[in-house]
């Protein structure tokens, strides 16, 4: 493995809250301080359950590093690695792979857990990941601060897509007459109780109604 790389492992693969703390405690603090990064610095988390913990927040606040944790589910819209640096190392490593492959050493031979790590390192190599960071922070609006570079339109088409493929569903069921009425029924029944709630049950007929049509 070369000397700069960090690994880390767990037991199914995903990241946990210890391993995650014991990144941040031990090596990027140390990597922050070893650069002489000027603090607070701020640092951008998903959100995920493993990166907010109360150990790992008091230890940041001591040493200077204010964590923030994107929306949920915005990783496609917001997250730099997912909007500029995956598809392109993924791309690169392919490449790597067809490479390493058509050597004639190597022609028997598959990529396993002993030798990932000098395999990628070639990837890396040939992978300007600098600019592709510095394009995905420019792209999701985060650095510089921008919320016009934000391609808002993904989350339109996901709302489309989603809408899309519960009406194709609906068109596989086959609703008979009776059980529209018996399903209007029900509703005008409960009506009271819906609104307790908060729920609108003229919308529900009125959806009810639209797929009578």
């Amino acid at each position: 493995m070369p000397p700069n790389w960090i690994l880390g492992k767990t037991d199914t693969g995903w990241m946990k809250s210890e391993v995650f703390y014991k990144f941040i405690g031990n090596d990027f603090n140390r990597w922050l301080t070893e650069n002489q990064i000027k603090r607070p610095i701020l640092l951008f988390i998903d959100g995920h359950k493993s990166h907010m913990t109360l150990p790992l927040s008091e230890f940041c606040e001591r040493y200077g590093i204010i964590l923030y944790a994107l929306p949920p589910n915005t990783t496609h819209i917001l997250q730099p690695a997912d909007v500029s640096v995956f598809k392109p190392l993924k791309s690169e490593w392919k490449n790597t792979i067809r490479k390493w492959q058509s050597r004639s050493e190597n022609v028997q031979c598959c990529v396993t857990k002993l030798n990932f790590c000098k395999v990628f390192q070639e990837t890396l190599e040939n992978y300007d990941m600098k600019q592709h960071i510095i394009n995905g922070f420019r792209k999701c609006g985060l650095y510089p601060l921008s919320p016009d570079n934000v391609d808002y339109s993904k989350c339109i088409q996901n709302v489309l897509e989603k809408k899309n493929r519960a009406n194709e569903n609906l068109e596989k069921v086959i609703i008979t007459s009776n059980e529209y009425r018996a399903a209007e029924k029900v509703i005008k029944i409960i009506q009271e109780n819906l609104s307790t709630y908060g729920i609108n049950s003229d919308v529900i007929l009125n959806e009810i109604k639209q797929l009578k049509i």
